[in-house]
Order: C-alpha cells, then sequence, then structure tokens
C-alpha cells in the first residue's frame, strides 16, 4: 500500500507465533502501537488518553462522521472491515451542504491478514463498513471521550454507502 498523504500514518504490523516451555506454538503476538513506532514520532511526550473497543456487523457502515477534536488510532483485532476515508477536512458548518466526491475516498481492508495500524488526525470524514459478520476494532483515542464529548458530527453521502454494499455483497465468506 502506498501512502501519499502525510497525515495518515500506517504502521505494517508483523505477526510474531509464540511458543511454550517445550517449542510447541501456543500463539500469536501483534505489536499494535508503540511509543517507539514512527508512527509515534511526533507524539513521544504524549500522555496516556484512551483505548475502547467498536465494533462493526457485517455490510453495516458507521460512518461519514467527523470527530473535531481527536487522533484516532486503529487496529482490527477480529474480523475485517474496510476503513474509508475521505481526503479533505470538512468542517462542522459545512457538513449539511458538502459534497464529497467519491472517487477521492481512500479504502483501506483492515483484519483478516492485513495487520496495519493506522493513524489520522481530526476533522478529516472517515467510516467503517464491516466485511466479516463482526469486525472488532482497538482505537486509541486522543484526547479520551467524556460524556460531554458531543462534537462529533455526520456527513451524509449515499453514494459511498451503495458502493460499499455493492463490492462486498459480492464476496462469500
Amino acid at each position: 500500500m502506498i501512502n501519499k498523504y502525510d497525515w495518515l500514518k500506517i504502521k505494517k504490523c508483523k505477526k510474531n507465533r509464540t511458543f511454550d516451555i517445550n517449542g510447541k506454538s501456543n500463539g500469536f503476538l501483534i505489536d499494535i502501537l508503540n511509543k517507539n513506532d514512527e508512527i509515534m514520532l511526533n507524539r513521544k511526550d504524549e500522555l496516556f488518553q484512551q483505548f475502547y473497543i467498536t465494533t462493526v456487523f457485517k455490510n453495516t457502515f458507521k460512518g461519514i462522521h467527523v470527530h473535531p477534536t481527536k487522533i484516532d488510532t486503529l487496529h482490527c483485532v477480529y474480523g475485517k472491515f474496510c476503513l474509508v476515508l475521505y481526503p479533505k477536512i470538512i468542517k462542522k458548518e459545512d457538513a449539511k451542504r458538502a459534497e464529497l466526491d467519491i472517487d477521492k475516498f481512500i479504502f483501506i481492508e483492515m483484519g483478516g491478514d492485513n495487520h496495519f495500524t493506522i493513524s489520522y488526525p481530526s476533522k478529516y470524514p472517515h467510516g467503517f463498513f464491516g466485511i466479516d459478520d463482526t469486525s472488532i476494532i482497538i482505537n486509541y483515542r486522543n484526547p479520551a471521550w467524556t460524556s460531554e464529548d458531543t462534537y462529533q458530527y455526520d456527513i451524509e453521502c449515499k453514494e459511498i454507502y451503495e458502493m460499499l454494499n455493492t463490492k462486498y455483497k459480492k464476496l462469500k465468506f
């Protein structure tokens, strides 16, 4: 995968087999996020904020929405989903009338054998489309969510949902 956006950080995660005392394979370990990673280069002094798990079901879409004040850093730990990003910042006051060009969307399949940790800053429209029955995603969020956090806003883009639904309903799992 070639990343042509400097605001989008992608870490290819290596799957490492683990072994018991007798040398028998007993599972695996994936280093998802490490303060020494290049993905964290400009965040060395960042204090811990929040990890949470979110899920997305097959053929459903969480998005397109915008978080105007947080950085998302995602990793799929179970299942497979498609991360959908729009490479243009959309402000809240422009959200109702925003027209998103379907040809500019970025699609990144995560999970399965695609072990990536992906980070992107606030204000970029994004969403998750479920490919498997249930996909489980870990998100490291900064700043941490609170019940007073009502800043998220949605952007309507029916074309993207129709496109994803058509593409993935053809697949057999």
